[in-house]
């Protein structure tokens, strides 16, 4: 093939694989309208998408710690979960050094993306407050996971929770059902009653609802609901 007279002995195939990360942000953050902005200042001139919220065609969720709700999304649909210094080595990575003697100076990605692109595995987000510590290698994609929750109910009487965990679990194939608890005069009868319906021929779990005004309720409320 030639172009103005320029004959190519060679074909070249170009191969795009879209990268696209969802910060996990804090509510403060979320308030702050300037807080994407350095995330996107950094990496969509590289032309990497920064999102703040999980999306279908996510590849990577940017987190301070492992067990967050959009990470959970993240290892039930074979995503990485990396820290933020994943995002300053792919950074260095792409940044040109000085020219030599008038040479094209040349990012190591440029040089050989397959050796110098950063591994998602090595920026795992630390240990937590996670009940069973697992090694790094635990969290890598895992197509399994897909139907981890299937067969599952899960019944959340927190509004707050329910929409947090909805995505993971609806994603891992389970089923999230909300009951609207009134903190102090809910019955536990009410909630049993609620359990049975929803949770006909599937494993039911039932999210611990935490009282903000009435511990005491709370305890004596759990403790009837576990003997139904």
């Amino acid at each position: 093939m030639g172009t103005h007279g320029v004959k190519w002995t060679h074909r070249g195939r170009l191969k795009w694989t879209p990268v696209i990360f969802s910060i996990s942000l804090t509510s403060k953050e979320r308030k702050d309208k300037n807080t994407m902005a350095m995330y996107r200042s950094h990496l969509e001139k590289l032309d990497i998408k920064t999102i703040a919220t999980w999306a279908d065609s996510t590849t990577h969720v940017v987190a301070a710690k492992r067990n967050t709700a959009i990470g959970l999304q993240a290892l039930v649909n074979g995503r990485y979960i990396v820290t933020h210094s994943y995002i300053d080595a792919i950074v260095s990575a792409a940044k040109l050094p000085s020219a030599v003697n008038g040479a094209t100076p040349h990012s190591s990605l440029e040089c050989d993306f397959d050796k110098n692109w950063p591994k998602p595995e090595n920026f795992l987000p630390p240990v937590g407050y996670e009940p069973v510590s697992k090694p790094p290698e635990a969290y890598s994609p895992d197509g399994r996971r897909k139907t981890i929750f299937e067969g599952w109910v899960f019944v959340f009487g927190d509004e707050l929770q329910y929409h947090n965990l909805l995505g993971p679990i609806t994603d891992a194939s389970g089923k999230a059902e909300k009951f609207t608890i009134k903190d102090g005069l809910t019955l536990p009868e009410e909630l049993a009653e609620f359990v049975q319906k929803k949770g006909h021929g599937s494993d039911v779990a039932v999210v611990r609802f935490r009282s903000k005004t009435h511990a005491d309720w709370e305890v004596g409320f759990t403790r009837k609901l576990q003997q139904l």
